[in-house]
């Protein structure tokens, strides 16, 4: 029997303090998030937060030709429009739902004011902040220096770790718009990954099959980015 989600299931989350929690979780609501759902739009405010618990949500920058680009995601191991919530400004790309599955909710003015009450909750965040931005100069580098398949790999794996999910609805369009390539070069990796049993995709949904095969075919940058995916302690 399955077990029930909990927002202990959130790596943020089960790092708070009780009393964080105890002032905070009267405010939680356990939310499903469809993929595509944009859940904070570039240039407005951060009203609520997403603690992901399934779900994987993208920070999409999207250009004025039509294109656009992941710039870092956001799994179990956050929460969504930090960097905006935390400055009081507003967002500097949107929020989209990547991958569907379950997140809380918290008003973004109840987690500021616990914040503004609670200097171990800012430490905790501020912290979180910092592994986001490194993340994003890592994959920035990443994405000019590693080709295709690597990145693929990693970006694969990543999303594993903040999913805890081995299956998921993605299509190559959608690797594609996330990786800022075109559709083929994808399908080439994808068939790549595949013959040497990395995974196994079928009708928009892939599976993981072997995380061994994935951290081989991974860039050095996997490495890297994992130990900013850990729990925050």
């Amino acid at each position: 029997m399955a077990t029930e989600p909990t927002p202990e299931d959130n790596h943020l989350w089960a790092a708070m303090a009780p009393e964080d929690k105890a002032v905070l979780r009267p405010f939680l609501i356990r939310r499903h998030l469809p993929q595509g759902d944009v859940v904070t739009r570039a240039g407005h405010d951060v009203e609520t937060v997403y603690l992901p618990t399934t779900a994987d949500v993208a920070n999409v920058v999207r250009f004025t030709d039509g294109r656009s680009g992941m710039a870092t995601n956001v799994g179990r191991e956050g929460v969504t429009g930090l960097a905006a919530f935390l400055a009081n400004e507003p967002c500097g790309w949107d929020v989209e739902v990547q991958v569907a599955g379950d997140a809380w909710s918290l008003p973004a003015n109840r987690l500021r004011a616990r914040t503004e009450a609670s200097p171990a909750l800012l430490q905790l965040l501020m912290t979180l902040t910092h592994n986001n931005q490194v993340e994003a100069a890592q994959n920035a580098v990443c994405n000019s220096v590693h080709t295709v398949t690597p990145r693929l790999a990693r970006w694969l794996l990543t999303i594993q770790d903040r999913t805890g999910r081995d299956e998921f609805h993605l299509t190559q369009d959608d690797l594609a718009t996330t990786m800022s390539v075109r559709r083929t070069t994808v399908n080439a990796s994808w068939q790549e990954l595949g013959r040497a049993g990395g995974i196994r995709a079928r009708r928009g949904v892939v599976k993981i099959v072997s995380r061994e095969v994935l951290e081989r075919a991974s860039c050095e940058c996997y490495g890297a980015l994992r130990r900013r995916t850990a729990p925050v302690v």
